[in-house]
């Protein structure tokens, strides 16, 4: 056990004894450096202005309380006072000049005291003072002729002293004794030998060069009998020799091989740094190309040598000075030009690597704050990232093979993190958070990147325990990829671009990461290396891999993935040797394995029918049946809004029904079928198709229905016309109708009047159906209009990108009034009395549903949540219900109109 006890007495009751200032600042600045684990690790006792019994006692306890084993350090900064005799005498607060057998501590008490300790080592360090002043603001601290080595010395014992004979102390706002003698622990400055260990005797040499040079008169004093060397300290800021590290990375094996008994000898270090930093410059030397060298550093790491044991010391004291004159005022302003630069020394770090981290961990931050959808997810991501950074200080030079760990699994986090901005790759994520999760992703990528560089190739190599939890974590990313491949719901409202484009994105990143699971345990540089890969792995994981609230096999996978993965971690830590070098047919064979078997599984795995999504919806008149389009796998669905279960079989219809239109009186049901350019007909009654699909224009999107002339016009946005039928005899009826410019929807009045939205025209055209000819100019209605909802007494309501406009068909001449909503609105829908709107818009990440007052005009209820990324909306007649589709999720959203509030979802799996 390390023990200090640091006394110090800067108040006097005395009037003859000055108040020092120094002391206070001394004890404070000494105790911090010896509790720091990094540095020395004492358990430190601090006593301030006590009596001499308080101060004796504690001394006393003190030593008493050392074992055999112990490195008991005492410190005392004050006034030094001599008697008649010449004997030594330490001052404290109750202490008076003219008696200071009764009231100071007397170096004979602490020295018998120190002899009856157990303690085989202990230290004394003395900053004693006394009357006197020299330069300016400076005071001396010690009268002449204070024999240190007379009143404190004894075998086991180093003393350490400001001065002696007839040398000062010199005290400004801080000892310059005690000033460099912490300066030179904090530092690791005393570490003269470089070998990562403070000893007092480097300790002693630093401060005695350090203080000379700033106050020359000072000359500190070092008195020791002990066998071998006591080490005070580590030095926390060692850094590989330049010799050594030169050696290692010397082009010639020869060069090299004298490396290694150097590394060898630091393997036995009190330093963990040092011990940890030649171990794993000894793991990549046995990975060198020159066979003997390898074998040598396998040697080393098996075997270490036993350290060095210093031969036995006397007494050791310092030699005549050469110079005696007094301080300068130039020695003065170098020596305060050092001990300023000394204040503000920057710790060795590797600054570019940890600017990199840390922009990282601040990105990630930002993502988590703005992200919601997925807010934990994101959290722990952040944690993750944020925790990266004190470990890469923690790491200094090491934080390179920190950096090329993080370089496999930051390029798949930032390929996945491009896929989510670009809509590639499916996520909730906004493109703003995600923007911030690729600015992170990119962060890790080139701290690997430069790692990488600075990186010294090594030959693969190998552990049994963690290439077996590697490749059983590819194996459980193979098992989420099928899973995923047979049940995930990949779609496209863009028929222009192919469906196994996108499935192909998500396929080649789960081959990816399985890659990635095994690559790092079998590449494996160090231990340092692996944690790196963990780590970040971690964040790949936790950014790809989606969680749900329903445990199913999917989910129990990934718990298991990410427990497998979490051993992985723990392994690493833990593991004592790093394997045997592998044959790189061997290491290619494995890193292509996860990626054979994947595709190997893709085709040999029976292909699962998609589940339903549902898109088009509309409810039956009589609020019965609601009919969902299943564009997955193109079939209607009927669902009884009773029980919320569905009705009978689906029926086949085309590809992609994405949407649908009742007749008024029930009888049938007409889909328009995106994807196979047609339109289906069902009975409604007898749950059947009616003859075959009528083909229509490419891409049929829009339908208007007029019963009093038995027509159902189809618009097509991608050939930009309307297609007529005739709902009697089911054929189309004369040839295509232009629809203008960017058309988005359709309707048509009693009159038999066809209004035709267009985006890019911010209009609505307004064309006879009969004669086919315009009926009156364009209806200017603005903000790029997407949806028109006919409502009841001719009312058509124009649906903008953030406003609404109402159409009175009834008049002449019909006109529009334009009423702006909050968020981007994607639809809406009018209750059959038509006394509500409702409007279902996004922002950000959450969805929104407005019930409008149409009267007032007032927002009279919203809801807003995440639904799933709503495609279509439906309204039961008597206005108590809205179902919504969900493209983003499964089922069908059912809403209570009064809120509105959600209070289910129809499970279209059933």
């Amino acid at each position: 056990m390390r023990r200090a006890l640091l006394v110090a007495t800067y108040e006097y009751q005395d009037t003859g004894l000055r108040r020092l200032a120094a002391p206070e600042r001394d004890v404070e600045a000494l105790a911090e450096v010896l509790e720091d684990e990094a540095v020395a690790g004492f358990d430190v006792q601090v006593l301030m202005n006590r009596p001499t019994h308080e101060v004796g006692k504690a001394i006393a306890d003190f030593f008493a309380a050392g074992e055999r084993d112990d490195l008991m350090l005492l410190y005392f900064s004050g006034h030094g006072l001599k008697d008649d005799n010449g004997r030594l005498y330490l001052a404290m607060k109750n202490t008076v000049r003219d008696s200071l057998r009764f009231t100071a501590l007397s170096s004979e008490s602490v020295q018998e005291t120190v002899s009856e300790s157990r303690s085989r080592q202990t230290i004394l360090i003395l900053d004693c003072c006394y009357s006197g002043a020299y330069a300016a603001q400076k005071f001396a601290k010690s009268d002449s002729a204070v024999h240190t080595k007379e009143a404190f010395g004894g075998r086991g014992r180093i003393v350490l002293t400001a001065s002696d004979s007839t040398q000062y102390a010199f005290e400004g706002t801080e000892s310059v004794f005690t000033h460099h003698l912490v300066e030179g622990l904090r530092t690791g400055a005393a570490d003269l030998d470089a070998d990562g260990d403070v000893t007092t005797d480097e300790l002693y040499d630093y401060t005695y060069q350090a203080v000379t040079a700033e106050q020359p008169g000072q000359r500190p004093r070092q008195f020791a009998e002990t066998e071998g060397r006591t080490v005070v300290a580590s030095n926390p800021r060692w850094t590989l020799p330049e010799y050594l590290a030169s050696a290692i990375n010397s082009p010639l094996a020869e060069i090299r091989h004298t490396a290694l008994s150097p590394l060898g000898q630091l393997l036995q270090a009190n330093n963990e740094l040092v011990r940890r930093t030649a171990r794993e410059q000894l793991e990549l030397l046995r990975g060198d190309d020159s066979r003997s060298v390898a074998a040598a550093a396998q040697a080393y790491l098996d075997n270490p040598p036993p350290p060095v044991r210093p031969q036995p010391r006397t007494t050791r004291t310092t030699p005549t000075p050469r110079r005696t004159s007094g301080p300068t005022f130039s020695g003065a302003a170098r020596a305060t030009a050092r001990r300023w630069r000394g204040r503000f020394h920057l710790p060795d770090q590797d600054w570019p690597i940890l600017g990199l981290a840390v922009v990282a961990a601040a990105a990630q931050v930002v993502c988590a704050v703005l992200a919601t959808a997925r807010i934990w997810e994101m959290i722990v991501v952040a944690a993750l990232a944020v925790a990266v950074v004190p470990a890469v200080i923690r790491l200094r030079a090491n934080a390179t093979s920190f950096a090329v760990g993080l370089a496999g699994p930051a390029l798949l986090s930032t390929a996945m993190a491009t896929g989510w901005i670009t809509r590639e790759l499916r996520s909730d994520l906004h493109p703003l958070p995600a923007t911030f999760y690729l600015i992170a992703s990119v962060a890790w990528l080139a701290a690997g990147v430069l790692g990488l560089l600075r990186f010294r190739r090594t030959p693969l190599s190998g552990n049994p325990l963690l290439i077996g939890l590697g490749a059983a974590a590819a194996v459980l990313v193979l098992v989420i990829l099928l899973y995923a491949d047979r049940h995930a719901r990949v779609l496209s409202l863009d028929s222009n671009r192919p469906i196994t484009m996108l499935r192909l994105s998500v396929v080649v990143l789960y081959l990816l990461t399985a890659v990635m699971a095994i690559a790092g345990p079998l590449i494996q540089f160090n231990r340092v290396f692996l944690v790196g890969w963990v780590v970040s792995g971690f964040v790949v994981l936790f950014g790809f891999l989606r969680f749900q609230s329903k445990t199913d096999l999917q989910q129990l996978v990934i718990i298991a993935l990410l427990t497998v993965w979490l051993a992985l971690g723990v392994a690493a830590v833990r593991a004592k040797k790093p394997g045997k070098p592998l044959r790189r047919w061997i290491t290619a064979a494995v890193l292509v394995a996860p990626a054979v078997v994947g595709v190997g599984g893709i085709i040999a795995v029976p292909t699962a029918p998609p589940p339903p999504s549902a898109i088009g919806l509309a409810i039956s008149p009589d609020d019965r049946f609601l009919y969902a389009g299943d564009v997955a796998n193109g079939r209607v669905l009927r669902f009884s809004t009773t029980t919320q279960e569905r009705v009978g079989e689906p029926l086949e219809v085309g590809a992609f029904p994405s949407n649908l239109i009742v007749e008024p009186d029930g009888s049938r049901l007409y889909v328009a079928n995106a994807n196979s350019n047609s339109v289906s007909v069902i009975d409604a009654a007898n749950w059947t198709v009616v003859g075959e699909p009528i083909a229509v224009a490419p891409g049929p999107a829009k339908f208007a229905l007029s019963t009093a002339t038995h027509r159902l016009f189809v618009l097509s946005q991608t050939a930009a016309t309307i297609t007529e039928i005739d709902t009697e005899t089911l054929s189309t009826v004369g040839g295509p109708l232009a629809a203008g410019s960017t058309p988005t929807d359709v309707a048509i009045d009693d009159r038999g009047r066809l209004y035709v939205s267009s985006r890019d025209n911010d209009n609505v055209a307004v064309i006879d159906a009969k004669s086919r000819q315009a009926a009156q100019d364009p209806i200017t209605v603005g903000d790029q209009p997407s949806d028109l909802v006919p409502g009841p007494d001719g009312a058509l309501y124009a649906i903008g990108r953030t406003s609404y406009a109402v159409i009175n068909t009834k008049a002449e001449r019909s006109t529009a009034t334009r009423r702006d909503q909050p968020g981007e609105i994607r639809a809406g829908a009018v209750s059959n009395d038509g006394k509500h709107l409702y409007l279902l818009s996004r922002s950000g990440n959450d969805d929104t549903v407005r019930v409008v007052n149409v009267g007032s005009q007032d927002v009279v209820g919203s809801l807003s949540t995440d639904l799933g990324l709503p495609a279509r909306m439906a309204v039961s007649g008597d206005g108590q219900r809205i179902y919504l589709s969900r493209f983003f999720g499964p089922g069908i959203d059912v809403l209570d109109s009064s809120g509105p509030k959600e209070i289910g979802i129809i499970d279209t799996n059933g």
